[in-house]
Formats: C-alpha cells, sequence, structure tokens
C-alpha cells in the first residue's frame, strides 16, 4: 500500500527486498552441528591426516570441520569467504549442502540442529 500511495503522488523511489542476516540462534545451531559433525566423523574412524606426519591422524574438531568442509561449500556457491556474511537462507542451502555431502562421501546421516530449522 505504501509503495502504490508513493507512486500516485508520483515520488520516486527504489525499493529492494532484503534478507536478514542470521540470528544468534542460527549462528549458535550452526556451530553445534560442526560439533556434531566433528564427533560424529571422529567417532566413525575419521581423522585428518598431520600434514608431516601422514600416519598421524588429528581428529575432527568443530574449526576443522568450519574450515576444512564448510567455508568451501560457501564460497562455491555464494563467493562468501565467513559464515557471518551469510544470509538465513544461505546459511540453510549451504548446511543442506555439507549434510548431503557427508551422508554421501561417509555414510554418516546427521540432521540440522532443531534452531536451524527456522
Amino acid at each position: 500500500q505504501y509503495v502504490k500511495e508513493q507512486a500516485d503522488e508520483n515520488t520516486h523511489r527504489i525499493y529492494q527486498i532484503k534478507y536478514g542476516s542470521r540470528s544468534n540462534k542460527q549462528s549458535n545451531a550452526l556451530h553445534l552441528m560442526f560439533r556434531e559433525i566433528a564427533t560424529a566423523m571422529n567417532d566413525a574412524g575419521f581423522g585428518q591426516p598431520h600434514p608431516w606426519k601422514p600416519e598421524l591422524e588429528i581428529p575432527y574438531s568443530e574449526e576443522s570441520v568450519k574450515h576444512l568442509f564448510f567455508q568451501p561449500i560457501i564460497k562455491a556457491l555464494y563467493d562468501k569467504e565467513r559464515t557471518s556474511d551469510l544470509e538465513t537462507k544461505e546459511l540453510s542451502e549451504a548446511s543442506n549442502h555439507m549434510l548431503d555431502a557427508l551422508a554421501k562421501h561417509t555414510g554418516i546421516v546427521l540432521q540440522f540442529p532443531h534452531a536451524l530449522r527456522n
């Protein structure tokens, strides 16, 4: 209604649809998902080879899951480097991509933490 009134008054404006950035609740849920993935991968026997001694495996952590798996996905999909730059919809889509890839490549099936489903 407001936009129509502006047009009728011959007031020219440019409008833009802007999606909100993620909430603290979503941020917390995203990092919970990283921790759950790290735990599941470690429990399933997956590990990261040490760069100097490949036979020594390093357990996955919240940060390694974020850097090794999630950040390349958001870079490829949205050309964004930081998770804090993601909009709500992008966060959900990228998380779905990561969980699908996790299931496909490792057989580990996880779901979003409840807070990310919003």
